[in-house]
């Protein structure tokens, strides 16, 4: 498996934010119960002590973060490995032109006014050009530090894929974001977003990022596996 490494890291990730539940989890009060002639039934919940709401809005923090670094590491591997096939760009899909003339579109905004328009010359000829130009595997580290679903959606698009996100999927990313967002700008209080949730749905939520994650991951593999970032009459060369 091509990602195993992101794979793992992200296994890593999810695995502590899963310790880290389970003991907000241990910490909440149970709902008091009451016998009844078919069994036991849930009384009023109990007062949940506030350091336990506190500790469910940082579940949000911590998820978001397994989140943000399991795709930045899986985006960055993608590039490190196309990297390494060094494709000519005449041989890549037009909206892969995208990263493999990232470096090249930066020199032209270096560049001062007065030669800009050689530069762009010398740009758009060299998007059929026999050369390899390099590709920067950071190239949506800076983009990536903060993950919304649209981010995500922007990354697929430079890399030529559809997004793979379903609506719910993009809903479910943004407000993990949104509730992060919320505590560590200041926004709320990590007590004020805790109190909303029991730690059953923090646990569904995790699961669902979990899932989420992982096929971000198989989608990335695939796509270098099947080298869709070259075009079809060039496939033989890689």
């Amino acid at each position: 498996m091509t990602f195993a490494s992101s794979r793992l890291i992200a296994t890593e990730r999810l695995t502590e934010v899963l310790i880290y539940l389970n003991h907000v989890t241990a910490c909440e009060p149970n709902p008091n119960v009451i016998a009844t002639g078919s069994g036991h039934i849930p009384t009023v919940n109990p007062i949940v002590p506030a350091h336990v709401n506190v500790m469910k809005g940082l579940f949000f923090v911590q998820l978001y973060g397994a989140l943000e670094k399991s795709t930045s590491h899986a985006s960055q591997l993608l590039l490190s490995k196309i990297h390494a096939l060094a494709p000519k760009n005449e041989h890549v899909i037009v909206q892969f032109n995208v990263v493999s003339m990232a470096r090249k579109w930066k020199s032209i905004k270096d560049t001062g006014h007065g030669k800009a328009f050689v530069q762009m010359t010398n740009f758009f000829a060299s998007l059929e050009s026999p050369d390899y130009f390099g590709i920067d595997d950071t190239l949506f580290s800076s983009s990536l530090q903060n993950v919304w679903a649209k981010t995500l959606e922007d990354l697929f698009a430079c890399l030529g894929m559809p997004n793979p996100l379903s609506t719910s999927e993009g809903a479910l990313v943004d407000e993990l974001v949104d509730k992060r967002n919320a505590v560590a700008h200041g926004r709320e209080t990590a007590s004020e977003i805790g109190q909303r949730y029991t730690t059953s749905d923090l646990r569904k939520r995790l699961q669902d990022v979990q899932t989420l994650i992982f096929k971000l991951i198989d989608r990335l593999e695939a796509y270098f596996d099947a080298r869709e970032f070259v075009k079809s009459s060039a496939h033989q060369f890689y």
